[in-house]
């Protein structure tokens, strides 16, 4: 009987299986559409933001406010959210969150003012946090046990994208249109993948369920809170400097010369992502953790000086995305080394405690440059890879003593 059985699957597999595979592996393609409109939405209002100053009547500072308030509403629904809809099936989730994402984009398209804007970017943040998580899980779901890696890389791949065609994509159709044509686009890509999704039967099964507690469990650990504030820190240095790349580079870019920059970044990313990982299975991520943070201290030092030349900007963007996104990994890594909760709960954390430091370095270069210009963009970035800097070695020298 068991002989049976096994020639039954061998058939099975052989008659059945590359139709069911390109259905799945379809199904995870289009939840990747998704997180590529996610990514664009969060990485293209750099490139758009002294156009929507503009239009709206305020200070580039104010309209920084967009980034911070999607940022910060991301971090907080993401754990809040997620617990609350975990009974709910996966497939409604999914969509559901997603046409709410489309829908309050096509909001931000005709906002008249900055406190419409704002609230848009609040809600569609909100439907944000609950895809991501979720569309992860659908991936995983969709393929064999052997493939999870890859469908998770195909949902990380999104983001990639993002940064290196859908935000310089967003910023050449809004120097040809306007600034509302990039949030014009996002919603177009989350129609998409709605109808992808609605035509395909992913996301059969509930969302993991666990309480808001369960999901702060970790935070009991000294080095859990310690790693996290230098992920925080880290990414406020980031973001108060990439929110207002437009404000620094001024003329040196142009407007459509930008998308060029957003595009460097975001391949600076992709490289960035992959040697992190594999410089943090090699070497640790302590060693990588110090040398991707010095990089971006050096950097952000420098920029303001080199700003005036395309050739030295683009090296330094370059290497700026190599560093930062070369820093996530690495942090994720040493995360899940700790040992003190399971790894998709301190991956959470890190995510969460990565969108508040996009919150806060998107208010802090708007502060910077309301009240100096943006010439001083460098002097927050670089206090505040100062401080994590200083905390990774802390931790490090306490791990070690």
């Amino acid at each position: 009987m068991h002989d049976d059985a096994v020639s039954t699957a061998v058939v099975d597999r052989a008659t059945r299986t590359p139709d069911r595979d390109r259905g799945r592996w379809t199904s995870v393609a289009a939840l990747g559409i998704g997180a590529t409109a996610i990514g664009t939405d969060m990485f293209v209002v750099a490139g758009v933001l002294a156009g929507l100053a503009g239009d709206l009547g305020v200070t580039v500072g104010a309209a920084g406010l967009t980034v911070t308030v999607f940022a910060l509403a991301y971090a907080i629904g993401a754990p809040l959210l997620s617990a609350l809809l975990g009974a709910r099936p996966l497939r409604q989730v999914l969509i559901g969150s997603l046409v709410l994402f489309g829908l309050f984009n096509a909001m931000s398209v005709v906002a008249p003012t900055l406190p419409v804007l704002l609230t848009t970017r609040v809600l569609g943040a909100l439907a944000a946090s609950v895809y991501v998580p979720a569309a992860g899980a659908a991936a995983v779901a969709a393929v064999p046990a052997s493939h999870r890696g890859r469908a998770l890389g195909v949902i990380l791949g999104g983001a990639s994208i993002a940064m290196v065609l859908g935000a310089p994509l967003g910023v050449l159709l809004a120097a040809m249109l306007s600034w509302r044509a990039a949030f014009g686009l996002v919603a177009v890509l989350a129609a998409v993948t709605a109808l992808g999704l609605l035509l395909s039967s992913v996301g059969s099964g509930p969302l993991i369920r666990s309480t808001v507690r369960e999901r702060l469990r970790p935070m009991r650990s000294r080095a859990v809170v310690v790693t996290l504030a230098v992920t925080f820190l880290v990414m406020t240095a980031s973001n108060s400097t990439y929110t207002y790349l437009a404000v620094l580079l001024g003329d040196a870019a142009g407007p459509v010369g930008l998308g060029l920059f957003i595009g460097a970044f975001g391949l600076g990313g992709m490289v960035g992502t992959w040697w992190g990982g594999i410089a943090a299975d090699r070497g640790g991520s302590r060693r990588v953790v110090l040398l991707a943070v010095t990089v971006l201290t050096t950097g952000f030092a420098v920029l303001p000086l080199v700003a005036t030349t395309v050739a030295g900007a683009l090296t330094v963007v370059v290497g700026w995305g190599i560093a930062a996104w070369g820093f996530v990994p690495a942090q994720q890594h040493r995360l899940i080394g700790l040992g003190v909760g399971p790894a998709p709960l301190l991956l959470a954390l890190n995510s969460s405690a990565t969108h508040l430091g996009f919150a806060a370095g998107a208010l802090l270069g708007g502060i910077a440059v309301d009240a100096a210009g943006a010439g001083l963009l460098w002097l927050p970035a670089v206090v505040c890879c100062g401080a994590g800097l200083t905390l990774h070695i802390f931790l490090t020298r306490k791990d070690q003593s």
